[in-house]
C-alpha cells in the first residue's frame, strides 16, 4: 500500500505564519519566531549578519522597496499610484489606524500608515521624531493649542517629546519617517498623554478649520467643532 503524503506549497504556509505572527504581542511574536526557527533547524545566530573585515557586521548597504506605483510623467508632473486602504498592521494605543512597514536600520525607518475617516492618533508623544508626509486625504494636527488643517503634498513635522495628535478628516494616507524607528505595533511607538497638554500657554485649544476657541475638547465640540482629538482617546 502506497502512502500518500500532501504538502502544503511554501508560499501559503508562509502566508498563514506571517497572519499569526502578527496577532500576537512582542512579546509572544519574539517567542514564537524562535520556536518555528528551531524546529526547522535554523536559530537566531544562523539569521545575524556575519563579521566583515575591520571588525563590523555585514549589515546591508543598501535597503530597498515600492511603496507607490509608478504612473508616469503627466507633462513635467510625475504620477505616483498610492492604494487607500488599510495596512496589515494595526497600529499600538490606536483604534482604528493601520499601516505597513517600509524599511527600517532599525535606528531609522519609515511607514505607511491608514487612518479612518473621523479616527486618528490621541494626544501622544514619541521616544523621537516623525516627519509626516501627507499622501492622501485631509486631516488635522493638533499641537500647541491650535488643531490645524492637513492635506496631501505637504510634511510635517513635531519634536517627539511634544504633545501633538493627529486625525483623519476623510480617509487619510501619510507616509511617516521616524528616528529612532519603532515597529507599528510596538508599545514604545508613542506615550499617550493627558489632552490638557495640547493647550496654549493661556490654558486654551483653538481650531482654525472652525475658527472656534475653547479650553477643553469636550467644549469645542459643544460649541460645533468635529475636530477635536479628545474623542480619539
Amino acid at each position: 500500500m502506497t502512502e500518500t503524503t500532501h504538502r502544503v506549497p511554501v508560499g501559503q504556509a508562509l502566508e498563514v505564519l506571517s497572519k499569526e505572527l502578527h496577532s500576537l504581542a512582542p512579546a509572544e511574536r519574539e517567542a514564537k519566531t524562535v520556536e518555528l526557527l528551531t524546529s526547522l533547524g535554523l536559530s537566531k545566530a544562523a539569521e545575524a549578519p556575519a563579521p566583515t573585515p575591520g571588525g563590523t557586521t555585514g549589515r546591508k548597504p543598501l535597503l530597498l522597496c515600492d511603496w507607490a506605483t509608478d504612473l508616469g510623467l503627466d507633462g513635467t508632473t510625475q504620477q505616483l499610484g498610492i492604494p487607500m486602504a488599510p495596512g496589515p498592521t494595526r497600529v499600538s494605543k490606536t483604534a482604528d489606524a493601520t499601516g505597513r512597514s517600509l524599511l527600517s536600520s532599525g535606528h531609522v525607518g519609515a511607514d505607511i500608515l491608514h487612518v479612518p475617516a473621523g479616527s486618528g492618533f490621541a494626544p501622544h508623544t514619541h521616544p523621537g521624531d516623525h516627519l509626516l508626509f501627507v499622501l492622501a486625504g485631509t486631516g488635522t494636527i493638533s499641537v500647541a493649542g491650535e488643531i490645524i488643517e492637513t492635506r496631501p503634498g505637504q510634511v510635517y513635522m513635531v519634536e517627539g517629546a511634544i504633545t501633538h495628535a493627529v486625525g483623519a478628516i476623510t480617509d487619510h494616507m501619510i507616509l511617516s519617517v521616524g528616528a529612532p524607528h519603532r515597529h507599528l505595533d510596538s508599545p514604545e511607538r508613542q506615550e499617550l498623554t493627558e489632552y490638557a497638554a495640547l493647550l496654549g500657554d493661556l490654558g486654551r485649544i483653538t481650531c482654525r478649520l472652525c475658527d472656534i476657541e475653547a479650553s477643553s475638547g469636550e467644549e469645542l465640540a459643544a460649541k460645533g467643532c468635529p475636530h477635536s482629538p479628545h474623542r480619539f482617546g
